[in-house]
């Protein structure tokens, strides 16, 4: 307890999560830590409690005994979490990408990404502006600026959304099955900008179906099942090597 020096690269720490959902428990006791510049993928079958774990990072749904911390600072604390402006300044520090791309539907992309960095920041376009540009290069959407959601793919949309998170600078992205809304042909195009991101090593919180990517892409891998951590490893291990016979049956229906 006492050497605290590796800890100031610990981005995100989750201790003994508990949440139930009118007495189901969904999440028993998850214990995950994310360092800065890994990519954490969260893998299990639908109702393993992946998603609601993520969504208990930044509020979405509240946890209800453990502790959360981002970058140090208590988000919660034995289920109790902070609020107002210190809420708001750790809350800042996350940036989320959901199934749908809940994108404003009469904005532009361009309009998209300015409103929050405009509305929450307080900043004037012209400040937001260059860097909006510059994330729609980076999604490969730089022609897309004036187009409206509806005149887009879906997984031109799904970039715009990982480019409108990204406008806010956060520190820590988080995915919610970024791509299972989307058509497989569509699929690569957004695993294709998280690689990009990942080999930046930006710090990645990934709940995904997507094996491949999490094999090639992910520093380190959890298996859940029934609001549990089964098992978790780096992924070569993790695929090559599964230990519980619950991951095994898992992986085989997956690859």
């Amino acid at each position: 307890m006492g050497n605290t020096r590796p800890d100031s690269n610990v981005m995100l720490r989750m201790t003994d999560i508990r949440k139930s959902f009118s007495g189901n428990e969904v999440l028993k006791g998850i214990d995950i830590e994310v360092r800065k510049g890994e990519l954490l993928a969260i893998i299990g079958p639908s109702g393993s409690g992946k998603s609601t774990l993520l969504r208990c990072v930044n509020m979405l749904e509240t946890i209800d005994d453990g502790s959360i911390s981002i970058e140090g600072e208590f988000l919660a604390d034995k289920g109790v979490y902070a609020t107002g402006d210190k809420a708001r300044r750790i809350l800042g520090c996350t940036g989320m990408v959901f199934q749908q791309f809940n994108l404003f539907p009469h904005m532009t992309v361009m309009e998209n990404l300015l409103e929050a960095p405009m509305q929450v920041k307080g900043m004037k376009r012209k400040e937001i502006q260059p860097l909006a540009e510059e994330l729609l290069a980076k999604v490969g959407l730089s022609d897309r600026a004036d187009y409206y959601p509806s005149q887009l793919s879906g997984g031109q949309q799904q970039r715009v959304a990982i480019a409108r998170a990204l406008a806010m600078k956060p520190d820590i992205m988080l995915f919610d099955e970024p791509t299972s809304a989307l058509d497989p042909e569509l699929t690569g195009e957004v695993l294709k900008t998280m690689r990009e991101l990942a080999e930046e090593h930006m710090t990645m919180v990934v709940v995904t179906h997507e094996m491949a990517f999490a094999r090639e892409a992910a520093s380190k891998v959890i298996f859940m099942a029934d609001g549990n951590i089964v098992e978790q490893g780096k992924p070569e291990e993790f695929f090559e090597h599964p230990r519980e016979e619950r991951t095994k049956a898992f992986l085989r229906n997956m690859l």
